[in-house]
């Protein structure tokens, strides 16, 4: 009996393993999740398919995230009404499909918002650099490669 449950256990490891990049369902108690896990500064990024600043820092964090692989970047889509694959294939674009990607979940955007910062009234895309589960930086619009990096060399 053992023997197959290990099996088992095993077999649904090498499953996963295989499955893929995948995007998580954000809802009430994610962002709590997401910052507690973290033992390094990180860099969380909301963004959504319409708008079109975010392909901008999109971008930007593809290239970045290449260049600076030991970053940990987040990345979280607003949209609540849209299917994980047309999420997926706009970071598959920017070369983000493999960086931890949640999407928002549920029926109200505004709890959500509230929820991971109470000054947020939604303008995206939206960057928060974070260390031992506090905001240190926010930047609201499009967050540029040298501020990036004068950020994280600032709390490193």
């Amino acid at each position: 009996m053992k023997i197959l449950a290990l099996t088992t256990v095993l077999w649904l490891l090498s499953v996963s393993a295989f499955a893929g990049p995948q995007i998580r369902s954000f809802s009430s108690g994610s962002y709590q999740q997401i910052v507690s896990h973290q033992q390094q500064v990180f860099v969380m990024v909301f963004w959504s398919l319409d708008c079109p600043p975010c392909y901008k820092e999109l971008e930007m964090l593809g290239r970045f995230s290449k260049q600076y692989p030991a970053i940990k970047l987040v990345l979280v889509s607003t949209d609540i009404s849209v299917s994980k694959n047309e999420i997926l294939a706009v970071l598959t674009k920017y070369q983000l499909e493999n960086t931890e990607s949640w999407v928002f979940t549920g029926n109200s955007e505004e709890r959500l918002r509230f929820e991971i910062d109470v000054t947020w009234y939604g303008e995206l895309p939206r960057s928060y650099l974070i260390k031992h589960s506090e905001q240190i930086q926010v930047v609201s619009g499009v967050l540029e490669e040298a501020k990036l990096i004068k950020m994280l060399s600032d709390y490193q």
